[in-house]
């Protein structure tokens, strides 16, 4: 698979997240910058299974797939260093910013 593909994947995953999350929790993603921030694409993830929604379980599950994301039973086991690690690597901050999160009043 070329990076491209996976990238489309990320992104096509990703929108359907966007989609189900408005619909069952009235929230609203960065889809980009989910793409983007491995630390904001955990949170994203920790917020869809917060519901309980099983459609949204399935996205989340194929979106830890392509992001090679830990699940939160490695995080509880204290993994959540390689997430921050990535975030540092890349000359980014490790400190979560909800400064990312747009509105639609339609």
């Amino acid at each position: 698979m070329n990076i491209t593909s996976g990238r489309d994947d990320v992104f096509s995953i990703a929108t359907l997240l966007y989609a189900r999350l408005r619909k069952v929790n009235s929230r609203v993603i960065d889809v980009m910058y989910l793409m983007q921030d491995r630390s904001y694409a955990h949170h994203v993830i920790t917020l869809a299974l917060e519901t309980r929604d099983a459609e949204l379980a399935t996205h989340v599950e194929r979106l830890r797939q392509l992001l090679d994301l830990p699940d939160d039973e490695q995080l509880e086991r204290g993994n959540y260093e390689n997430i921050q690690d990535d975030v540092s690597r890349k000359g980014g901050s490790a400190k979560y910013d909800e400064g990312h999160v747009s509105f639609s009043l339609f």
